[in-house]
């Protein structure tokens, strides 16, 4: 799983494997902007922590139905789990940052 930078008020997803490219390995990545949030603030991060969360599924394709079932894929899963872990450490250097003053 490869962090992307944390780069001008947006946090980057890296995923890879995803089930909506069956078979392909290629990482896809999502830019999540924070911009006009205030991560000093409990209300702006759970903002953003919903944003993440939602570009993560959307990577994933963990909201995608699948004939037959619908148990989510254990690709789509893991996809969204390991997302999330990469993403952590972007999300506390920015709220750090934010409520330094920066």
């Amino acid at each position: 799983m490869k962090i992307l930078a944390l780069a001008a008020a947006t946090v980057g997803l890296a995923v890879t494997a995803t089930p909506a490219f069956a078979g392909s390995t290629d990482k896809q990545s999502i830019d999540v902007s924070f911009a006009d949030l205030n991560l000093s603030t409990p209300e702006g991060q759970e903002t953003l922590d919903k944003r993440i969360k939602t570009a993560a599924r959307k990577a994933c394709g963990l909201d995608q139905v699948r004939t037959g079932t619908r148990i989510k894929s254990s690709s789509a899963t893991n996809c969204y789990n390991n997302a999330m872990t990469s993403v952590k450490r972007q999300v506390a250097a920015a709220v750090a940052d934010q409520q330094r003053g920066g």
